[in-house]
């Protein structure tokens, strides 16, 4: 059955948004790219201090390279938060909307 052999208005068509012309970057983008550009960075600084873990060394230099592993495991979670928040910002707020509103 297609739409012309129903005749009927009761549902209306479907019009999506348009898309919205712009030229360059959005901050949504750049956030992103910011959040990725941090997880990156935070693997490649702590595969380097997991490395260097690896090694013969003293314990002040085992220490040190410890601190740095976990300094780039903080700086992956922030990158990883960011990009989650801003990617997903949308779903996120209207989740939490649809269970603080109250439907009668």
């Amino acid at each position: 059955m297609s739409d012309e052999e129903t005749g009927n208005d009761d549902f209306p068509d479907f019009k999506g948004k348009p898309d919205v012309e712009e030229d360059g970057f959005t901050t949504s983008e750049i956030g992103i790219s910011l959040g990725f550009i941090l997880l990156i960075g935070g693997f490649i600084f702590g595969l380097i201090s997991l490395m260097a873990l690896n090694g013969d060394a003293n314990q002040s230099d085992f220490n040190n390279n410890l601190e740095n592993l976990y300094l780039g495991y903080l700086i992956m979670f922030v990158g990883m938060l960011i990009t989650t928040v801003i990617g997903f910002g949308g779903m996120f707020k209207k989740t939490i909307f649809s269970f603080t509103s109250s439907q009668d």
